[in-house]
């Protein structure tokens, strides 16, 4: 959610670039996960990336973001977490150290939209693509990219980039 938080931030102060709907969103999301498997070989947050119809997502941001329909989203993500020994949704944050590697995805990917950063995950190779071959396309049950699947990918990207 701080991921997903950061680039709604960003896309809140740059409008040179389509705002983030769902669509954008998630995708945003899963390209910061890949990139840094790629380059760093550690996950970027432990939630499952799952393949839906349209591209990756993560649940936990489906369902916190779902009521902005197609809508541009105006609202930073919650989590639900017990302070104090009872449940508040509080909104998290994270400490900046990664601010750089999110302003190198944001200038890859913001200027896209979320149709278009959904057909590009749906590339011959690309994690979703892998998953929904295996599924023959039948994503009904929204299986887990796994991580490793995501970093071998990424990783082909970071060498074919070098």
């Amino acid at each position: 959610m701080a991921v997903a938080n950061w680039f709604l931030t960003k896309s809140w102060s740059d409008g040179s670039k389509p705002p983030c709907d769902q669509m954008k969103l998630y995708k945003l999301v899963y390209y910061a996960h890949g990139w840094y498997l790629g380059n760093c070989h550690q996950e970027l947050f432990p939630e499952d990336v799952e393949a839906w119809p349209h591209g990756p997502v993560v649940r936990d941001l489906y369902v916190e973001f779902k009521d902005a329909g197609r809508n541009p989203i105006t609202h930073l993500g919650k989590r639900l977490e017990i302070v104090d020994d009872s449940v508040k949704r509080i909104e998290p944050k994270h400490d900046g150290s990664l601010d750089g590697f999110f302003d190198s995805i944001w200038n890859v990917y913001g200027g896209y939209t979320g149709i278009q950063l959904s057909n590009m995950t749906h590339d011959p190779g690309e994690p979703w693509t892998v998953v929904a071959e295996q599924y023959g396309y039948n994503l009904a049950s929204k299986p887990t990219i796994t991580s490793e699947i995501i970093e071998a990918a990424f990783q082909r990207k970071v060498r074919d980039a070098s």
